[in-house]
């Protein structure tokens, strides 16, 4: 559980004091965000597909990628490198939040862990070659992975991997924790890939992990209506132009690149997640976990 201070300081940061303004020129750079179509991750890529039809006359591609099914995931990753064999940044942006609990992946695992880490996973991992091929020692290629403060709030530490599948306990956890459990696995699996390109020497890859903030999205769409989380939301949420500050700086300015294996919380700031999910032994255990699930589909 996170300390007064921490739940205050992400609920209330103090005034950004970097702008998408300050967004260095990407010419020449390949970047994939996830959940493009909607909230944060349109806002990501909006003004960058509109700035690219403006000044070259070229649009932008859309890549179907539905994250619910790790076949799908691998489809998308080969159609993205038949069109392009350069990738130097991916925002895994897109996820969902507390749908009924009823709701599966099409390969049987918990809704919430498979789009939010799982599929992520995967799609990581099969572009993660061209993501190596496309850096060099002057420049990074970046990863960057939104996760949530209700990290802080998961109870479950360490993970109990009945609740990954479709078990009675995963239904007893309930999709608030549910989600929780998502998000906290995935801090856990961005701080082991971050180890595992710091000991790279063979390529220039960071990855960098972060609480966007309590924005305002179409996120809260399976939250029921409520007069006190109508006013809970009226205090708390914050508009997306905020929500993608963090993201857009951890993907695109120079000094992020220092902050591989580090989390941001708003508005990109240095933060702590949830203690354990530093747990190295526990990092390696969810690993091994998502590699084993996602054989076959590489």
């Amino acid at each position: 559980m996170a300390s007064v201070g921490t739940v205050l300081a992400q609920l209330f940061p103090p005034e950004a004091k970097w702008s998408v303004n300050n967004i260095p020129d990407l010419t020449g750079k390949v970047a994939i965000v996830t959940g493009g179509n909607v909230g944060l991750g349109k806002a990501t890529s909006e003004k960058a597909i509109a700035e690219l039809k403006e000044e070259t006359g070229e649009e932008a591609l859309f890549l179907a990628l539905d994250l619910n099914d790790l076949k799908a995931v691998k489809e998308a990753a080969e159609i993205f490198k038949r069109h392009s064999s350069a990738l130097h940044i991916i925002i895994c942006n897109a996820g969902v939040m507390v749908p009924p609990v009823e709701q599966l992946t099409a390969q049987g695992y918990d809704l919430q862990f498979g789009v939010n880490a799982l599929g992520h996973f995967l799609f990581i991992d099969l572009l993660l070659p061209s993501l190596k091929a496309s850096s060099n020692s002057m420049s990074e290629t970046r990863i960057v992975w939104v996760s949530s403060s209700v990290q802080y709030y998961f109870r479950g530490p360490p993970v109990n991997y009945d609740n990954l599948t479709d078990t009675p306990s995963r239904k007893k956890l309930g999709t608030q924790q549910l989600y929780c459990q998502s998000k906290f696995i995935t801090v856990m699996l961005a701080y082991h890939l971050a180890k595992d390109l710091a000991d790279d020497p063979s390529s220039n890859v960071i990855c960098i992990v972060l609480d966007p903030g309590n924005i305002e999205t179409d996120l809260q769409r399976h939250n029921g209506p409520s007069i006190l989380r109508s006013i809970m939301n009226w205090i708390i949420l914050k508009p997306v132009s905020k929500g993608v500050l963090s993201q857009l700086y951890a993907a695109t300015d120079p000094e992020a690149v220092q902050y591989n294996g580090k989390y941001l919380r708003p508005w990109a700031r240095l933060g702590e997640p949830h203690p354990k999910t530093k747990d190295i032994a526990e990092q390696q255990k969810i690993w091994d976990y998502c590699m084993s699930a996602i054989r076959g589909y590489e």
